[in-house]
């Protein structure tokens, strides 16, 4: 399987600020089981804070640059 950059939304419940994040993984359901707890580390909260929103964008890894992924939906 190939690994993409799965890029979020989300928001900080507390605070209702909204932002977007990504994750790289091989499937947007590890990418989502994975980035909750990266962007709690981020934002300075608990998990629990985290509402993730949708799935925005899958780019993939072309040299040293991310291109968007039209036919990458997994």
């Amino acid at each position: 399987m190939e690994t993409l950059r799965y890029t979020f939304e989300y928001e900080v419940v507390s605070s209702g600020e909204k932002s977007e994040f990504s994750q790289m993984a091989t499937s947007k359901e590890e990418a989502a089981a994975l980035i909750v707890a990266r962007i709690a580390d981020l934002e300075f909260t608990g998990e629990e804070d985290i509402k993730l929103g949708d799935l925005i964008a899958i780019s993939k890894q072309v040299g040293d640059n991310y291109v968007a992924c039209e036919g990458c939906a997994s």
